[in-house]
């Protein structure tokens, strides 16, 4: 089935994941922090406002765990997701979406303005998308639901913070489970990137999101070290070849060990090699602007 986005911007609200890499920009300590979670359905489901007074909290206390609600326990602490992560549809618990959270500690959005934007790009089989600017005609946008936080209560604002979410819609317009288990099962074995940017005054930071393929995951569930072993190829490859390449090395390395077996490493090499379908379109998606 077609994949239909949903995109929620605190730009206009979207989500993401959770590790801040600073590029450029000066002193030791960040100025922005970026994170990202499996956050509820924010348009349909009850315990996305939950959600959101929690995130909101921890990021700005300092506490917020990356990726706390996947679907896969293992990608807790990481910036590793899952299909399941962000898929929403129209039934049962409306699913996740991945949601990316910025805090900007001892700022307001008045003095934010002019010198504050965001970008979105998306790396699915073999595509590489600048989200905002194929959508909105615009690689950089400024927030538009961004808010002045008062962390600790004292009526004093101690920061801004917002939201950017990603989901693809399942089901859509079937609503069964039927349908949004084949629609899992069509987006799964795709290997996929979310890359989050904030342009602050000039520095640039980022986070970055990936999904390893299912058969990887699926082959060693609940074995996060040996799942984990294979996501830097994700986070590092800058082309399909080189994440085929840097699985296969990988998966030599753990036949050596007497991790796997060799069936297991064809397997992986295969899966790997899999991946990514050159050529396949992408459909225009279902866009929602908060």
């Amino acid at each position: 089935m077609k994949r239909f986005l949903i995109i929620c911007m605190v730009v206009m609200s979207f989500g993401l994941m959770g590790m801040v890499i600073q590029d450029d920009v000066p002193g030791d300590d960040p100025i922005v922090f970026l994170y990202v979670d499996a956050a509820p359905n924010i348009t349909l489901s009850p315990d996305y406002s939950d959600w959101e007074s929690g995130a909101f909290f921890a990021a700005a206390a300092g506490s917020f765990r990356n990726m706390i609600n996947s679907s896969d326990p293992s990608n807790i602490d990481t910036t590793h997701f899952e299909i399941e992560d962000e898929v929403v549809y129209s039934f049962e618990d409306f699913g996740r979406r991945l949601t990316f959270i910025y805090w900007i500690p001892g700022h307001t959005v008045e003095s934010l303005e002019g010198n504050f934007k965001v970008a979105l790009f998306n790396t699915w089989d073999c595509d590489v998308l600048d989200f905002y600017d194929y959508y909105y005609g615009e690689t950089w946008l400024e927030p538009t639901e961004w808010k002045n936080y008062d962390q600790d209560g004292d009526g004093s604002f101690d920061g801004v913070i917002g939201t950017v979410g990603m989901a693809w819609w399942g089901a859509y317009g079937v609503d069964n489970q039927d349908a949004l288990d084949n629609d899992l099962a069509e987006w799964g074995p795709i290997s996929e990137r979310w890359e989050f940017k904030v342009d602050f005054a000039g520095d640039i930071y980022s986070i970055t999101a990936n999904r390893l393929p299912s058969c990887i995951t699926e082959l060693f569930h609940g074995q996060s070290n040996v799942v984990g072993y294979f996501h830097d190829c994700a986070e590092n490859a800058k082309n399909h070849g080189q994440f085929v390449k840097c699985i296969v090395k990988k998966a030599n390395e753990l036949k050596k060990a007497g991790v796997i077996s060799g069936k297991e490493k064809g397997f992986i090499a295969n899966c790997a090699s899999k991946s990514c379908r050159p050529g396949s379109p992408r459909m225009r998606p279902y866009t929602e602007v908060e």
